[in-house]
C-alpha cells in the first residue's frame, strides 16, 4: 500500500520493452544501457530482469564493479571510459569492456595494461566523434588510432562506435553526415573487418539507414519514446512500449476554494471560479519537478486532470473540478501506464530521463515481476 509516495517498477514491462528493442534492431547484439541506477529504476533489479541482454552498459568503473557484484554474468561496458588512468586496474581485474575516446588514452593503456599482465585480452570500443561534439576521436584520425590499438597485446577486439546527436530528429541532415563519416572510416578498415555500434533508442526506432553489429537502447527500455511528444506518430504507444515506473501519491486534503483564492507560494494560481482542490503528498523533495507549471497532467481515480499552483517541497495541488467524488486517501498518479511520462516531460520541459533519475531516496520503491 502507498503510504505517502511510491514508485512501482514493473519488471515485466522492462522485459517487454527490451524485446521491442530486439525486434526493431537490425543488429546481432543488443546492449542494455542501465547506467545511472538504470535511469533511476534500480540497477540490480533491472539487471536481474534483463536476462536476454547481450551486454550491460554503465557509466564508470565503480558502477561496473557494483553491477558485477550482483552476479549477472553478463559482459559490462564502461560507457564513459576512463575518468582516471587508475581506472584501468579495475578494468583489467574484472575484464570490463571499455570505451576509448581519445588517442591520448593510448599512453595510459600502454603504461598500465602492459605492466598489469592482463589475463584475458580486453574488448575496447573505440569512439568516433562523428558530429556529436562530445567524446570521441576525429574521423580523420580514427583509422590510424584503430590500427594502433589493434596491435597492442592487451587488446582482444575493437568495436567501432559513434553516437548520433540528432537521432531523435530523424529529418536532421546531421544524421546522414554522421553516418557517412562513420562509414568512410569503416571502409578504410575493411581489412580488419571491424564490429560496429551506432544507434541508441532513437536510432533503433527511427527509419535511419543504420546497419551495425551492436545497438545501445536506453530510454526506450523504461517505456519512454525518445522522440518529442508533439510527434503523435512517434509516441510510446505507437511502438508498443509499456511504462516501467508508476509514481503515485495520496490526496491528504480536499479544499473547497472560492473564486479569487490563491493556491500555494507566490499565487501562481488564482481560482477563476469556485472549485475543489486536492492536496497531494508529493513535492520536489521527492523528485517531482519544482518548475511544473499550472496544468501539468495528473490522474486521480482514473480521470485526467491537472496541477494548480506552485509545487512545494512535500506537496502539490490538483484541480478536482471534474472529480467530485475524490476524497482524502485517494491516490493520484503522477505518471505511469495511464499517464505517459513523456507527456509530463513535454509539459514541464524536463526530459523523461531526468524525471525518473530525479526520484529521491525517500520515495518507497516496489518491484513486481
Amino acid at each position: 500500500m502507498v503510504h505517502r509516495v511510491q514508485a512501482s517498477i514493473d519488471l515485466k514491462a522492462l522485459q517487454h520493452n527490451f524485446q521491442v528493442a530486439r525486434k526493431h534492431a537490425n543488429a546481432k547484439n543488443v546492449a542494455a544501457v542501465i547506467k545511472a541506477n538504470a535511469y533511476g529504476h534500480g540497477l540490480e533489479q533491472a539487471a536481474s530482469a534483463l536476462t536476454d541482454a547481450d551486454l550491460f552498459g554503465v557509466t564508470d568503473v565503480h558502477e561496473a564493479v557494483t553491477l558485477k557484484q550482483f552476479g549477472t554474468g553478463k559482459p559490462i561496458l564502461v560507457l564513459q571510459g576512463l575518468i582516471k588512468a587508475d581506472d584501468l586496474h579495475l578494468v583489467a581485474e574484472h575484464g570490463f569492456q571499455l570505451v576509448v575516446h581519445s588517442s591520448e588514452q593510448l599512453a595510459d593503456l600502454d603504461d598500465i595494461l602492459s605492466a598489469e599482465k592482463v589475463k584475458t585480452p580486453l574488448t575496447l570500443w573505440l569512439k568516433m566523434d562523428s558530429g556529436m561534439g562530445r567524446l570521441g576521436i576525429a574521423p580523420s584520425a580514427y583509422a590510424n588510432t584503430y590500427r594502433a590499438l589493434l596491435g597492442r597485446p592487451y587488446v582482444g577486439s575493437i568495436i567501432m562506435m559513434t553516437h548520433l546527436a540528432n537521432a531523435s530528429l530523424p529529418d536532421s541532415p546531421l544524421n546522414l553526415r554522421q553516418l557517412e563519416a562513420f562509414r568512410e572510416a569503416e571502409t578504410l578498415l575493411d581489412n580488419e573487418n571491424p564490429a560496429t555500434s551506432i544507434p541508441n533508442s532513437a536510432g533503433v526506432l527511427s527509419d535511419l539507414p543504420v546497419t551495425c553489429d551492436w545497438v545501445r537502447p536506453g530510454i526506450m527500455l523504461y517505456g519512454s519514446s525518445p522522440f518529442g511528444y508533439e510527434e503523435e506518430a512517434l509516441r510510446r504507444d505507437n511502438f508498443h512500449l509499456k511504462a516501467v515506473m508508476t509514481l503515485k501519491a495520496r490526496i491528504i486534503a480536499v479544499k473547497d476554494l472560492k473564486k479569487g483564492d490563491n493556491i500555494g507560494y507566490c499565487s501562481q494560481f488564482v481560482c477563476p471560479n469556485d472549485m475543489p482542490v486536492g492536496i497531494v503528498s508529493i513535492g520536489y523533495a521527492d523528485g517531482y519537478p519544482s518548475n511544473a507549471p499550472n496544468g501539468t497532467p495528473i490522474v486521480v481515480n482514473g480521470i485526467k486532470t491537472a496541477t494548480v499552483g506552485r509545487v512545494s517541497m512535500d506537496m502539490l495541488a490538483v484541480d478536482l473540478s471534474n472529480i467530485p467524488d475524490a476524497k482524502v486517501g485517494d491516490l493520484a498518479t503522477l505518471w505511469g501506464q495511464e499517464l505517459s511520462l513523456d507527456e509530463v516531460a513535454a509539459k514541464t520541459g524536463i526530459l523523461s530521463y531526468n524525471l525518473t533519475c530525479s526520484i529521491s531516496r525517500r520515495v518507497k520503491f516496489t518491484y513486481t515481476d
